[in-house]
């Protein structure tokens, strides 16, 4: 067997040995914070009035959008709501500061889909919808969230 030969057999088995171990890496829990915990104290909220970026309604089918109140809305950044046909379950996008960029807020612990549910006429305390449960693979074949970290 010729020089490259046994060379070309020696990176095989390397490569094959690095993508086997590449989704075995050790992982370190991220304690969770509550949306309240993580919104910096000089947050407000920005209402309609101050909004110098209104929705503009394309159709009279709808209201003006308004806050909920608490506590879905906080001083940091609920986006993207979602109601069930129900009108009982609301799923929304929550970031506690706008101004830290993407790639951190993808670490804070808070960032991320939320969800409420409604008890009557008031909403309930809402919690992190987690994607990926603790100790299992993604259908990737390599965990992409561990816990509650992404």
């Amino acid at each position: 067997m010729g020089d490259n030969a046994v060379l070309n057999k020696l990176l095989a088995i390397a490569l094959i040995a690095l993508l086997s171990t590449g989704c075995m890496q050790t992982t370190q829990d991220v304690p969770l914070k509550t949306r309240a915990q993580a919104i910096p104290e000089n947050a407000q909220k920005m209402l309609p009035p101050t909004d110098g970026r209104p929705p503009v309604m394309h159709s009279n089918e709808w209201n003006q959008p308004l806050p909920i109140g608490a506590p879905i809305n906080t001083a940091g950044a609920e986006d993207s709501p979602f109601i069930t046909q129900d009108g009982n379950t609301l799923y929304f996008f929550f970031t506690p500061d706008v101004h830290v960029p993407v790639e951190k807020q993808a670490f804070d612990g808070v960032t991320g889909i939320w969800v409420a549910t409604k008890n009557g006429s008031a909403w309930n305390e809402p919690t992190r919808v987690v994607l990926q449960e603790s100790g299992k693979l993604a259908l990737d074949g390599c965990e992409f969230v561990q816990r509650n970290r992404i």
